[in-house]
């Protein structure tokens, strides 16, 4: 405790006075009874001899609280003295090495508080966020300065006044507008007093005006109406620049509650705690000023009349009386929050979410600002379906077949941002009807209509495995009774199967409609999938998980691959690498009676696959039968000729012509062969005869021929039975997608419902043409769904054929840019800072947002600021992969060779695009998801003839798969996607068959950042501990905060 503190006081009358306590005895004393040294250098400086002799009568309180009044003597200080020791003592409140502690600790509260004053006030006086008004004092007006009536500026002086020690409010029941108008008007006064200097150089004598806003000399003219009009300017610039900002915040939660048992929504049930209540703060700003609590008192009338209209019109807007504060105040247990505006309001949890999705967007619209948390606008809501079977299918000793009759065990998962909910969770989340709830201690915001959907599946499932339980327990009744009238010794066991069977039933009965878990079989799983597919309203179907073949088959996820058979020595030919696949893929699918649609490239083999699998089976003596082939009259002879040929010893009947045997004699020679061959027109004749065969496979060659599912030829095929069914066709869609639908319809069934069905939800909407964003979302949906059942490859892909040129790769590493650095950096510091106090999905969610600005850094500023700002800066470049990219680009041209030049970023492309144009005076294409199919066609087209541009910039999404850029032999990804897959598909567009050119490919990464921290992560050369790494960049965001640091921070050039 310091013996002495100098205190300061600003009086109305005398301004800044100083006077001294000696804190023993808490006496009153003069400067001359303070030992040297005791206050900071500056102090004893600047009030060297200044004489205590003004007495001030002051209000102080005794240390027993008792209210004293007393003549004190002070130093009081003119105003540019004022001023003048107030910035004097400013970096005292700093921790200025010019004082010791204990010096700075001598400075009482009080001082501190009005230095800390003149700081604020000198700042805004510097940023020109001051005012004129016009007082009259002594008889006379004035022209003074004010601090500016703004909300940001009396927002910090409410809050400073609210601050300050009592001593000074006690002595001054006017210091705020005392701070705001006398004290401010010395401060600028003080700044502008230069300017009087020099006014002997003017050629005309200042204004009444000035002279008194610099000299404080009296206004010759100065009015009542003046001062008034004044004011009423003063009152215009602050309302016009007035926006309410609506901010929903966390609720307000009991703290004797269960956290456990806290969800939000649907209060009032069993179990559960009382409604959370949302605040939604209702404050104020100005411009670009930081939003403010609403505090009416804190304005004058013209701007407190401007912010309730405001309010009216806000609540006009939403549309309902949700944001109406007299309708929702505060209830009375929840505590007064120290940053309560007048017009917060409180709202229960269904109003929340009405507010977040419904008047948010009204208000919004009607110019008003709306602050959500963002895990509400991010919280992805997806459904996965897990499904298993005891049996291996792989394993023949414990299944045969698969089957869509096969019985499956389920359990449903659903994640929200990302994050997969355990079982109590994802009841909780699916019962809530707001979709708002708290898991984990966090919000969020689910999507209710994918809940909903969620709902339906579950309670459809639920009802199809209450379907199932009850005919095992009939079937089981029935046993056990006619094993107990029979006196079998297995009765007693029998009764056992029958009341489990009983007790399962009554326990599915009794549960839930929406359950997480039960048995159905594989059929009622595809139909769940392709109702889940076919609604175009959901954002996501539901993605099937467990058994990557079952998953595969039942919910289009990604197809795995066929366990290896062996061809035997009764193949008379060396089968290509993906024939053998072929092979495997169809023995697989046979062998669990699995329709399938071989459909590749005319060329490829089909006949041979389809002969080698014959042979298999016939190998491993699981041949149930003959084969059926049903081909084109013209094709039928040369299906002979080729079983002749690659499988000599297979016994093969032709059956056609008008000799062919017909009836009991037709029977026993299929029976006898292992392949019978016929044509579309013999079939349509002979199906009675035909269909009395018990055919292993049936085979449609050439299967097109029965796109249209109504005519003689594809109701003839349907008609005939057979263990298996295979299409072949190098054409499975030639004009509409109801041929895919016919054929796939033909080798299972029911595989995407009916015509009626299939026409209504995919049909209609993938055929509304290229560029159509819900025909490409749709038309993927069905890839997913058709992709388990039909193999095709092209001849033009290089994994079937690999006669191709060499393709080297490099990864070369570019310096940043100084202006690059600085914004780099500044990105990580205010990244790591927020990453401290982020947790769960949103910082997850902060993560990826954060690698996404830094790959925008690296690219160019212009591309990470948004600005519009040019490439080049006097001739210089902003950006080192610019720099480089040019360098690469001009050695190529000059070689003559073409480039391809890809980004993940349509919006740095657009920048790219124009300045390469013009620096090399040839229009350089930017191929990207806005370009429709005709312009994407022609740009190929160009590009690939013999005049076509020099190089073309590709967005890696859309530019990446699916086209023919031979012409380039130079690839420069010039952004990462950290997945190899995914970058080599854009590579492949120019080193592919046709491509005569070795192709060397660039990859840049931008040396000291984040880009070739990942890479040496990749190259094994930076261990991170406790991570593990994938591929793509969802394993950055499972990094703890000391491995994120060391990945993104920045080393410099050197390092």
């Amino acid at each position: 405790m310091p013996d002495y503190l100098l205190h300061g006081l600003w009086l109305p009358q005398s301004g800044l006075n100083l006077w001294i306590e000696q804190v023993k005895g808490h006496r009153v004393v003069t400067l001359e009874r303070v030992p040297s040294g005791t206050f900071p250098p500056i102090v004893h400086s600047l009030l060297s001899g200044a004489l205590f002799a003004q007495r001030s009568r002051i209000e102080l309180q005794t240390p027993r609280g008792k209210t004293v009044h007393l003549l004190a003597p002070t130093v009081a200080l003119a105003p540019r003295q004022a001023v003048e020791f107030l910035s004097a003592l400013e970096p005292l409140d700093a921790g200025s090495p010019v004082a010791t502690a204990a010096q700075r600790a001598s400075i009482a509260p009080d001082l501190y508080w009005l230095i800390r004053m003149y700081r604020g006030l000198d700042r805004f006086a510097s940023a020109g966020r001051v005012s004129i008004h016009v007082p009259r004092r002594d008889g006379h007006w004035y022209a003074q300065w004010q601090l500016g009536t703004g909300v940001e500026e009396r927002g910090w002086l409410a809050e400073m006044t609210a601050a300050a020690p009592g001593v000074l409010v006690a002595n001054n029941a006017g210091l705020s507008e005392d701070m705001a108008k006398t004290l401010t008007h010395d401060v600028v006064a003080a700044k502008l007093e230069s300017l009087d200097a020099e006014e002997h150089i003017r050629p005309h004598a200042q204004h009444d005006f000035i002279r008194s806003l610099l000299l404080g000399l009296p206004l010759r003219r100065g009015s009542a109406a003046l001062s008034k009009r004044v004011g009423d300017w003063n009152g215009s610039i602050t309302a016009v620049n007035l926006q309410l900002v609506f901010i929903a915040t966390e609720p307000y939660e009991d703290p004797d509650e269960e956290p456990d048992e806290y969800l939000g929504g649907d209060a009032g049930e069993a179990g559960q705690a009382a409604p959370a209540v949302w605040p939604v703060r209702v404050q104020v700003r100005s411009g670009s000023d930081a939003p403010r609590p609403v505090r009416q008192l804190d304005y004058d009338g013209q701007t407190a009349q401007k912010l309730r209209a405001e309010l009216q019109r806000a609540i006009a807007a939403a549309g309902s009386d949700l944001i109406d504060p007299a309708r929702h105040p505060r209830p009375a247990h929840v505590p007064v929050p120290a940053d309560e505006g007048d017009w917060d309001i409180y709202l229960n949890t269904d109003e929340i979410v009405r507010f977040a999705t419904t008047e948010a967007g009204r208000l919004r619209l009607a110019g008003f600002a709306v602050m959500l948390p963002r895990a509400w606008t991010t919280a992805e809501t997806k459904t996965k379906l897990n499904v298993a079977r005891q049996e291996n299918p792989y394993d023949s000793s414990t299944v045969k077949h698969l089957g869509f009759d096969t019985l499956m065990a389920y359990d449903w998962r659903v994640s929200v941002g990302g994050v997969d909910l355990t079982d109590a969770e994802m009841e909780q989340l699916v019962r809530s009807k707001s979709g708002l709830v708290k898991l984990r201690d966090e919000w969020v915001l689910a999507d209710t209509a994918e809940l909903a959907r969620t709902r339906k599946y579950m309670e459809s499932l639920h009802t199809q495995a209450l379907k199932k339980a009850k005919a095992a327990l009939d079937a089981a009744e029935v046993l056990a009774a006619m094993a107990e009238k029979a006196g079998s010794d297995d009765a007693a066991e029998l009764a056992r199967a029958a009341e489990a069977a009983r007790a399962e039933y009554e326990e599915l009965a009794e549960a839930d409609a929406a359950a997480v878990a039960g048995t159905v079989s594989a059929s009622d799983l595809r139909e769940l999938a392709l109702d889940s597919n076919a609604d175009a309203g959901s954002a996501s179907p539901v993605e099937f998980t467990g058994s990557p073949w079952f998953s595969s088959l039942i919910g289009g996820a990604e197809r795995p691959a066929s366990e290896r058979v062996d061809i035997p020595a009764t193949v008379h030919a060396q089968l290509r690498d993906y024939q053998r696949r072929g092979v495997d893929w169809l023995y697989f699918m046979s062998k669990n009676n699995l329709g399938a649609v071989l459909a590749d490239d005319m060329g490829l083999g089909k006949t041979l696959q389809l002969l080698s699998l014959l042979a298999v089976e016939q190998d491993a003596g699981v041949a149930d039968g003959p084969t059926l082939v049903v081909a084109p009259t013209s094709v039928v002879g040369n299906w002979a000729r080729e079983a002749g040929r690659f499988v000599p010893g297979m016994k093969v009947l032709v059956h056609h012509g008008a000799q062919r045997a017909k009836g009991d004699e037709l029977v026993a020679a299929a029976v006898e062969a292992d392949l019978v061959v016929t044509s579309y027109g013999v079939l349509n004749r002979d199906v009675a005869d035909l269909a009395r065969v018990s055919w292993n496979h049936l085979v449609l060659d050439e299967a097109q021929a029965i796109k249209n599912a109504g005519t003689r030829a594809s109701k003839s095929a349907r008609s005939i039975p057979a263990r298996h069914r295979l299409a072949l066709t190098g054409t499975p869609i030639e004009n509409k997608l109801s041929e895919l639908r016919s054929i796939l319809d033909f080798v299972n069934p029911g595989l995407l419902g009916s015509q009626a069905f299939f026409r209504n939800h995919f049909a209609r909407a993938i055929e509304r043409g290229q560029g159509d964003p819900l025909a490409e979302e749709m038309g993927e949906r069905l890839q997913r769904l058709t992709a388990p059942f039909i193999l095709r490859r092209l001849k033009t892909d290089p994994a079937i054929i690999d006669d191709l040129p060499e393709k080297a790769e490099h990864v070369i590493g570019v310096d940043m840019t100084a202006e690059q650095a600085a914004l780099y950096k500044a990105l990580v510091d205010e990244m790591q800072r927020e990453l401290e106090v982020r947790r769960g999905m949103a910082r997850k969610g902060l993560v990826l947002a954060m690698l996404t600005r830094i790959k925008q850094i690296c690219n160019h500023p212009a591309h990470f600021l948004g600005d519009g700002s040019p490439v080049t800066e006097n001739g210089r470049h902003r950006s080192g992969k610019v720099e480089k990219l040019v360098e690469i680009l001009d050695q190529a041209f000059a070689s003559g060779q073409r480039v391809l030049i890809f980004t993940q970023y349509k919006a740095f492309g657009d920048i790219l695009q124009p300045y390469l144009s013009s620096r090399y005076g040839r229009d350089i294409p930017f191929l990207h998801g806005g370009v429709g199919k005709a312009g994407r066609d022609e740009m190929v087209e160009h590009f690939q003839s013999a005049d076509g541009p020099p190089a073309m910039l590709l967005s890696l999404k859309a530019g990446g798969t699916g086209l023919n850029l031979t012409a380039a032999s130079i690839v420069v990804h010039l952004d990462r996607w950290w997945n190899p897959a995914v970058e080599n598909q854009a590579t492949d567009r120019a080193y592919r068959i046709g491509q005569e050119r070795d192709v060397t490919v660039y990859k840049m990464i931008t040396r000291g950042t984040m880009e070739e921290r990942i890479q040496e992560v990749l190259d094994g050369k930076l261990h991170l501990a406790g991570s593990v790494v994938g591929e793509g960049e969802g394993w950055i965001t499972e990094l703890d905060s000391e491995d994120l640091a060391t990945l993104i921070q920045y080393r410099g050039h050197h390092e």
